[in-house]
Parts: structure tokens; C-alpha cells; sequence
């Protein structure tokens, strides 16, 4: 209910179950909200996000209006597949970037406050509203969002794209078989080859991108209050 309320917050509707949405063998989303379903991430991450896109679907992130209405054939298990990436991708994204911000932050821990005299500051001043080492964070040298990702080793990228629960994985699971499932046994309804816009599918994986940071939100703050089954 957390992640429907923050998509209703965006006046963005998930798309309902595919079935619903092809007609004739072809799969078209509009309107595309291709603004809101951008707005709720940085710069930096937008860009990542992008570069994402253009990745799985062959579209440039800056091409014009008329070829991102060029048609594509893809497969419904393809299609299927590049959505619960494209989630875990906002997951991770979402994972990446705090941790991004927290050891830029911390790093200033590593400085002398006032002199060489000086021990350095405890942790729990770091974020307190007194502290000026928030107001140093804006004036250090940051490095981009990006690089710092290409530097992970397999371990972290798993460990930022995994999620930590049980829940989590089952609600991508149900979430996935209630868009591409039979409604009986939940598995792939077909797996025949549909027809689609490049912007009717930027917009169908946007929307899974956001389900994972959403999804990455709700799981923090669930966990805040109950106990939930590690992954």
C-alpha cells in the first residue's frame, strides 16, 4: 500500500495487467507521464536511470518525439524479464546512492575541526543541527554517483541489489505474475511476440524503476517497526 500510495502521490497509475493492455498485438501506454515518473530522482541518478534504458531497449535518452514512437517487436517473457531487472535496478540505485552520500558524509569525520589540536568529531555530532560539517558537505569535492558505482566489486553490487527481505522479494514476485501471470496458476500467460513503441516501453520500465525505489523506501520503513524475514 505504501509504494500505490507514493505512485497515487505522483497522480501515476501502475500499469494494470498486460493482458488488458495489448490490443490486437500491440502493447501502447499513454499517457506516458514520463515527467513524474522522472521527477522523484536526482540528477545523478536520472542519469544512471537512463543510461539503464537505453542499455535494455536500444532508445537514446535524447531522441526526438517521432523516434520514440517507432515500433519494436519484443517478447512477453523478454518484456517480463527486463521489468523485475528494471525494479531491482531502482533498488539498487536507490541502496547505491545512500551509501554514496553517508561516506562522503563521514569522510568528513577524517578532518580536524578548528586545528590540529583538536580530536576529531564524534560520530553523533556529525549530523547534529549545531555541527557546521553539514554545511562543509555542499563545498567537498564529490565524486559522481556513477564512478563511485563502477567501482563496486560483484559483492557489493549484490549487496546493494539484493533485497534485505523476504517480503520484499515475495511483493516483486506477486507484483510480477499479477502483470504477466495467468490469473489461475500465475505463471507467463503466453509467451508470444508483441508489438510496442520505444515510448510506450521507456515508460513501462520507468515505472518498474520506480517501483524499486519505492519498494527500497517502504522496506526501511517497515522494518523500522516490524520484524521482517531476512533475504
Amino acid at each position: 500500500m505504501m509504494i500505490l500510495h507514493k505512485f497515487s502521490e505522483m497522480r501515476v497509475h501502475l500499469v494494470p495487467k498486460l493482458s488488458k493492455c495489448v490490443y490486437k498485438g500491440r502493447f501502447e501506454i499513454w499517457p506516458s507521464k514520463e515527467w513524474e515518473l522522472e521527477s522523484i530522482h536526482s540528477f545523478e541518478v536520472l542519469q544512471m536511470v537512463r543510461e539503464h534504458l537505453s542499455a535494455v531497449i536500444g532508445c537514446r535518452g535524447n531522441a526526438n518525439v517521432t523516434d520514440t514512437w517507432v515500433t519494436t517487436k519484443i517478447q512477453r517473457l523478454r518484456l517480463c524479464r527486463l521489468y523485475a531487472a528494471s525494479i531491482l535496478y531502482g533498488y539498487f540505485l536507490k541502496s547505491a546512492s545512500l551509501r554514496h552520500f553517508l561516506e562522503r558524509v563521514f569522510s568528513i569525520s577524517n578532518f580536524n575541526i578548528g586545528g590540529q589540536g583538536q580530536s576529531r568529531l564524534p560520530v553523533s555530532e556529525i549530523f547534529s543541527v549545531e555541527s557546521n560539517v553539514i554545511g562543509c558537505v555542499g563545498q567537498m569535492s564529490q565524486e559522481n554517483l556513477r564512478f563511485y558505482v563502477m567501482g563496486f566489486d560483484q559483492e557489493m553490487i549484490q549487496m546493494c541489489a539484493k533485497p534485505k527481505s523476504i517480503e520484499a522479494m515475495n511483493l516483486i514476485e506477486r507484483h510480477s505474475c499479477a502483470l504477466f501471470g495467468d490469473e489461475v496458476t500465475g505463471l507467463l500467460e503466453t509467451d508470444d511476440v508483441i508489438t510496442t513503441s520505444f515510448a510506450s516501453l521507456k515508460r513501462f520500465l520507468l515505472e518498474a524503476v520506480d517501483f524499486g525505489s519505492f519498494l527500497w523506501e517502504s522496506e526501511n520503513s517497515v522494518s523500522d517497526v516490524y520484524m521482517l524475514d531476512e533475504n
